[in-house]
This record gives structure tokens, sequence and C-alpha cells, in this order.
């Protein structure tokens, strides 16, 4: 189990009360050393739950990245599923999926509209196959 700081809360509000008032695009700047990646796994695993069914897709450049953000999404006590060929899985079966950008764009058909929420790491790094995803 984890614990948000403050901050860490009023960012998630931030996020939540955003996507609740509109589709358009969110931003979100958190230092080095901030708990990023606690962060990212408290607004997917709120999102799921806010959204009737249908899921949240955690995009984020490297194994490094999601073997981290998805480690911290784990100390939720949620199920999720990893598509990443670095990371050696495929998977969509649970409702929160952390992968990287080229194993989804190689893959993008089986990607639906039964999705909420994109949420990117490092959106810093937005390439032409992280747009296309979107």
């Amino acid at each position: 189990m984890y614990k948000l700081r403050d901050y860490q809360i009023d960012a998630v509000k931030s996020i939540i009360d955003w996507v609740k008032k509109t589709t358009e695009p969110c931003l979100v700047e958190l230092p080095t050393g901030a708990g990023k990646s606690l962060v990212i796994a408290e607004s997917a695993k709120i999102l799921v739950s806010i959204s009737k069914g249908k899921k949240v897709l955690v995009l984020q450049p490297s194994l490094e990245l999601l073997t981290q953000n998805s480690q911290k999404y784990k100390l939720t006590g949620e199920k999720f599923s990893l598509f990443s060929a670095s990371a050696g899985s495929k998977s969509l079966r649970h409702p929160v999926i952390y992968a990287t950008p080229l194993t989804v764009k190689g893959a993008i058909s089986k990607f639906d509209d039964k999705f909420c929420a994109i949420i990117m790491d490092e959106c810093h790094l937005l390439t032409p196959t992280i747009i296309k995803i979107i």
C-alpha cells in the first residue's frame, strides 16, 4: 500500500477534475523525485472506477519506465496488464494497461473504443507514433 503526499493528492484531484469537464488534453508537470509514478497509478485507478467499464492506456517510452510505473500501480492492489514486446507481454486483459508506443503501434487494431483515457509519461517525448495512437 502507499500514501500519497498532499501535493500528489492535489495533482490527482486536478487531473480527475479536468477529465470530468473536458476531453481536451491535460498536462501535469512534476519535478524529478516527486512521485510521478504514484500520481499516474492513482489517476489511472480512479479513471477506471468512474468510466463505467472503460480502460486506461498508460504509455511510457521505455521498458525501464514501464517497469517502474507498473510496479507503483501494483501497490494499488488492482490488476494491470503489460503491452510491450520488450517486457515480453502483450496483454489487454485488465482495465489498466501499461504499454510502450512501438508495440501498441504494431498492434493498433487490437485497441478499440473501450478506452476512457491515455496517460502519457514523459510527454515531452511526443512522437508521430504516439500521435497516431491517440
